[in-house]
């Protein structure tokens, strides 16, 4: 059950951000008023259609991908578009319409992704209270031995081997490093001067020393509230922005150091095996994060100057227009073959890695 459940998640994101984007490509072209013949989620074998006043929609059987059929491409049916006036074509519209309509895709896929961490934030969105106020008690923790309850604010510690006492303002007052003590000591004994609903409570706490954090654990997390309107808008384009710089950085090392990058990325066995992982988690709100993070990631991907992407068709329009003439369709075609070819490489490479980790 958990296997089907993990299917249908995993297919409704990848369809989500291919209808999205491909969504943006025929929008635009529609304003614009060019021809377009079909618009189809996925590819290979036809398994849905249906005829509209000028485009066929179709549903195709690989859902990695998708296409708009606009009048002027390179591969467009030149029988099927005899009758179509130029003006109606990407030979007869203006560079800059050209532009927006090959950017239109990226543009959607950022549009879902912003809409969707938004929704999150507004809904569900947590920020840390300023005060340091018990949030989540961890089980059989030094805090919970102690009697610290869930809302109580603590406003002071008393190191009892030494006598020094620290107040505390905020969450990060509370994690006690051996430093700031100025002790190598394992185990510490220290009074807890707590607010709990406008009543001062002392007790008592055992703390020991925890390698791996570098701190004395009391055993607590930081008490949380909702965010507002305001701050799920600015922590969306916060989240949205340090996506978007962790991919570029990314496709940086892609290029300065390639042989160690490229066998970290992931390919769509590697994207249902997070999408397993999240999907088994039960919380609706890491499938959103996900499905923003891989809208982002198409985005950015289509950016790419690689031939076959949208962002080097904007570059062919540029080169076109500065010119003053079309590039030979012979050489497109070819550099579009060619830039599709070695992403097609990459994607069975980056599979194979997928299909390794997996029974490793």
């Amino acid at each position: 059950m958990q296997t089907i459940i993990t299917i249908i998640v995993f297919l409704l994101i990848l369809g989500s951000i291919i209808i999205i984007h491909e969504f943006g490509h025929f929008i635009a072209a529609k304003i614009f008023g060019v021809y377009c013949s079909h618009f189809s989620i996925g590819f290979g074998p036809k398994l849905w259609s249906k005829k509209g006043k000028e485009t066929e929609y179709e549903i195709r059987a690989l859902p990695f991908g998708g296409f708009v059929s606009m009048a002027g491409e390179e591969q467009s049916d030149e029988e099927e578009l005899k009758d179509i006036p130029i003006e109606r074509t990407l030979k007869g519209i203006k560079t800059y319409q050209k532009v927006i309509i090959f950017l239109a895709g990226v543009f959607m896929n950022f549009v879902l992704a912003v809409v969707v961490t938004f929704g999150v934030n507004a809904l569900s969105g947590q920020l840390p209270v300023q005060t340091a106020q018990v949030g989540q008690i961890i089980e059989n923790s030094p805090a919970q031995q102690a009697g610290l309850e869930t809302g109580d604010i603590i406003q002071e510690l008393t190191i009892n081997e030494t006598g020094q006492v620290i107040l505390v303002s905020n969450f990060g007052d509370i994690q006690l490093t051996q430093k700031d003590l100025q002790t190598t000591a394992s185990t510490i004994h220290v009074q807890i001067k707590v607010d709990r609903d406008g009543q001062t409570k002392n007790l008592q706490a055992t703390l020991k020393y925890d390698q791996s954090s570098q701190a004395y654990k009391l055993g607590i997390y930081q008490a949380t509230r909702s965010m507002n309107i305001a701050e799920a808008i600015q922590y969306t384009f916060i989240s949205i922005g340090e996506m978007s710089v962790a991919i570029f950085v990314a496709l940086g090392q892609l290029i300065t150091r390639f042989s160690e990058t490229v066998t970290q990325l992931s390919g769509p066995v590697g994207i249902y095996q997070v999408t397993s992982q999240v999907t088994q988690t039960g919380q609706i709100t890491y499938i959103l994060n996900l499905l923003a993070l891989l809208s982002v990631n198409v985005g950015i991907f289509n950016l790419l100057p690689i031939p076959g992407l949208d962002g080097c068709q904007v570059i062919f329009a540029l080169i076109e227009k500065v010119i003053g003439r079309e590039l030979p369709e012979k050489i497109k075609i070819a550099l579009q073959l060619c830039g599709l070819g070695l992403v097609m490489l990459l994607m069975i490479f980056v599979t194979y890695q997928d299909v390794l980790r997996i029974f490793q």
